[in-house]
């Protein structure tokens, strides 16, 4: 806040008061908070003690996490031609983002884990602070057949006992009695809670060192390696993944990855064998159906032959030219149930919005129709994952449309193509079939059963042809991903840090705990001023005199003037500087008058007055200290001295002047005492023999101590500033409220009071000038045996 006391022209100069004035914006002092943590320093002993002693056994519990995984490249392999069971492209499986989600999907967990029976146990050693996983370091494995829901909670010990046997403990709960049993290793033992085999493993020694190891659920195997699977892409723009995962058993977790890995190559090679899997199983049951029809028109023919005795027929261009066509009917007739079959497939599809499976699946090659169904499937996905918000959805599915539409169109029109070629080879048959009607009654009955049985060798040759090229597809298929690098531990603890972070973390809980409660006991919860930098913060004004607590040095003495009697203390030299500023306040350096005032009673004003009086007398000059305190007058209780009459016995014309002025031998200097209480002490301090006393006294006096009534209290001071040169505002350290002080100095400078300055009173021991260290410390130049002056005085 600004400061608007008004002064001279020259005090307007004074650096000091401007530094003062720049204290009163918001600033922050380094050396003050140094100081008052440094004061508090055995709570942040403590507290640093105690949490970092934490930390440490926080660490002792700390468990490495490591990094454990593996590359998976991914692109198509084998053959992928027009063969029936090729699988394109764009199948689900060779799309990235859903290879990804295959690989952590729960199904794809479930199926991993019923892969991995060893990791049904959980072995490791217990220590003070934690457990360590002793997987794959144990010197015998435990195989479970069965293992009851009682046996999942307990924890069971193992010791050995000889290198034949060796003993599962279990001490016992409030819930669980104790169990003990000996076991021979390589045999299956049965017990109400299991049904297992201990085998030996390559670290096995006949006195290993005990360890404890529990049976795990597969539910909760699962849940363990649910979600924790991280996959992507090693580097933009490539089909190399990356799979990972982290935990504390590394070697465990590379055997899950492993095994992951390899189910998901199984199931890879599942699905791109299903389309040959669906088109062998159809061509089995076409075989199935023709088979019959075959053998029906074999034995039929046969038994025209027997009866006859025609096994067989001169040829002839007619009958020759009958037996090719009646081979591409049995071929087309194949074509078309293939074609049908992939029609139904498609129209399925497209209903359920799926991927159209590829022609080539089925053995027909179209080259149209295969783009178009490969352009379906590329959009379908694209389409699955852009989702109806999206700004190219609509347009995307107006393709589709069109897509649907152009599959259908070329469906029928590979319906159509088939159709004729089948009416022009009966055509064909029907016109050679009218060439031979010349021929004998019996060779064109021969001609009869003979085509009919050709007609279903040819096809069923067809279908068998078409079957062996499934299968020889089905087992050429290889997954389209396969293992780059593989699972394997990388590098050391991903957490290794964590331990110097704990520490860092709690040191800095150490050191704000205890900060804060300086923070809330010397500021938040500090409603009194302690420091001079309060007061100058708070007030703008100049704090001219630090005055420190003596307390126990005036019971000592019996001295309330300590100035005169100790000239050569630090408490003499606080009131020597404080005279300097007075008289530079003043601009003069005699014939001075000094008003002392405080917020409220007991601030200490009477004792700074009677100092004040007593350093100006050391100088030799005449001085004279008058009590204005006409409520509560102190002044000769500080000084023990008698008097009836005084200031206001003077101002209402009891007394003369020479009456009250008392001059006593001990002090030096005259006293002027407040006399009886008036009723009305502001009207009567208000009267003109008020300024005439003082003005008066000026004359007579080279410096004129007032003494008078709290200023945050009564309206005394602002009459008595009018008279003097000077205001002194007395401060008390520990119990001056900072609200109700601030309150005052605004009152203050509202009602214009003029060359107003602070005294810092009762500062204790080393709390001194910045609340901490006294301003002459004990280890200063001033406190120094044989040094100027001598605190040790005060001891006499």
């Amino acid at each position: 806040m600004e400061q608007n006391i008004n002064r001279s022209p020259d005090f307007s100069t004074d650096p000091y008061f401007d530094e003062v004035q720049a204290k009163t914006k918001f600033s922050f002092d380094f050396v003050l908070w140094f100081y008052r943590i440094l004061k508090y320093w055995y709570l942040f002993a403590i507290s640093l003690a105690l949490f970092l002693g934490y930390a440490y056994l926080k660490n002792k519990s700390w468990t490495p996490l490591y990094q454990s995984g593996a590359v998976l490249m991914m692109e198509q392999r084998g053959n992928s031609g027009v063969a029936m069971g090729a699988v394109q492209l764009g199948s689900l499986v060779q799309n990235s983002v859903n290879q990804q989600m295959i690989l952590n999907s729960y199904d794809m967990v479930v199926r991993t884990i019923a892969k991995l029976p060893q990791m049904r146990v959980d072995y490791f050693k217990k220590g003070k602070f934690k457990a360590d996983n002793w997987y794959g370091l144990t010197p015998v494995t435990i195989e479970a057949k069965y293992v009851a829901p009682s046996a999942y909670s307990i924890v069971f010990e193992i010791e050995p006992i000889n290198s034949e046997k060796c003993r599962i403990f279990y001490a016992g709960s409030e819930t669980t009695a104790p169990f003990s049993m000996e076991v021979p290793y390589g045999q299956f033992v049965q017990e109400q809670r299991f049904y297992i085999k201990i085998n030996k493993s390559p670290r096995f020694a006949a006195n290993f060192e005990p360890f404890s190891f529990r049976f795990v659920s597969k539910e909760e195997l699962i849940g363990r390696y649910s979600g924790r699977i991280s996959t992507g892409m090693i580097r933009e723009g490539s089909t190399a993944l990356g799979v990972s995962i982290y935990g504390s058993s590394p070697a465990q977790d590379v055997d899950f990855l492993r095994a992951l890995l390899k189910e998901f190559e199984d199931y890879n090679l599942t699905l791109k064998n299903e389309a040959a899997d669906r088109t062998i199983a159809f061509i089995d049951r076409q075989m199935g159906i023709i088979a019959d029809s075959l053998q029906q028109s074999e034995a039929s023919f046969k038994d025209f032959q027997d009866e006859t005795g025609l096994y067989r027929l001169t040829k002839t261009d007619g009958r020759s030219e009958l037996e090719n066509v009646m081979q591409s009917i049995g071929e087309v007739k194949a074509q078309e149930d293939m074609i049908l079959r992939l029609t139904d497939e498609i129209n399925s599809s497209i209903l359920n919005r799926t991927e159209l499976v590829e022609p080539s699946a089925l053995g027909i090659t179209e080259a149209k129709l295969t783009q178009s169904i490969g352009e379906y499937n590329s959009l379908i996905n694209k389409l699955a994952s852009m989702g109806s918000a999206h700004p190219m959805y609509a347009k995307s599915e107006q393709s589709l449309t069109n897509l649907r539409i152009k599959i259908l169109e070329e469906l029928r029109g590979l319906q159509d193509r088939i159709q004729n070629k089948k009416e022009d080879l009966n055509n064909s048959t029907r016109e050679i079939e009218s060439r031979m009607s010349t021929l004998p009654a019996q060779e064109r009955e021969y001609a009869r059963y003979e085509k009919k049985y050709q007609v279903n060798d040819a096809y069923y040759t067809y279908l068998r042809q078409r079957r062996y090229e499934a299968t020889i597809q089905k087992a050429s298929n290889i997954p389209d991903n396969f293992i780059m690098e593989e699972p394997r531990q990388k590098g050391g603890p991903v957490n290794g840090d964590e331990k110097s972070k704990n520490y860092t973390f709690f040191f800095l809980i150490g050191l704000a705990l205890p900060l804060a409660f300086v923070v809330c006991k010397e500021e938040i919860f500090n409603h009194a001023i302690s420091t001079k930098e309060d007061c100058e913060r708070l007030s703008g004004l100049p704090v001219i005199g630090t005055i420190e607590n003596i307390s126990k040095k005036i019971s000592s003495s019996g001295s309330t003037t300590l100035v005169k009697n100790f000239p050569k203390s630090s408490f003499a030299e606080s009131f020597r500087n404080m005279r300097i500023r007075i008289e530079y306040m003043a601009q003069k350096e005699s014939g001075i008058s000094i008003l002392i005032t405080s917020a409220e009673p007991g601030d200490g004003k009477t004792f700074i007055a009677g100092n004040v009086a007593s350093v100006y007398q050391l100088t030799g000059k005449k001085v004279v200290l008058i009590d204005f305190d006409l409520r509560r007058p102190s002044v000769a209780k500080l000084l023990n001295i008698e008097s009836k009459k005084g200031v206001s016995n003077f101002l209402i014309g009891q007394v003369t002047l020479d009456e009250i002025t008392l001059t006593h031998p001990e002090y030096e200097f005259d006293i002027i005492t407040a006399g009886t209480l008036p009723p009305n002490p502001s009207e009567l301090i208000k009267t003109k023999k008020t300024k005439d006393l003082i003005d008066y006294l000026k004359t007579k006096y080279d410096y004129v101590i007032v003494d008078c009534s709290p200023i945050g209290l009564v309206s005394d001071a602002y009459i008595l500033s009018k008279y003097v040169d000077t205001t002194l505002f007395v401060v008390r350290r520990a119990k001056t409220n900072k609200a109700f002080f601030k309150s005052v100095v605004n009152q203050m400078r509202n009602d214009g009071l003029e060359h107003a300055a602070l005294v810092f009173n009762d500062v204790k021991g080393r709390e001194g000038y910045y609340g901490t260290s006294r301003y002459y410390g004990d280890k200063s130049y001033y406190l120094k045996r044989n040094s100027y002056y001598h605190d040790d005085y005060f001891e006499k």
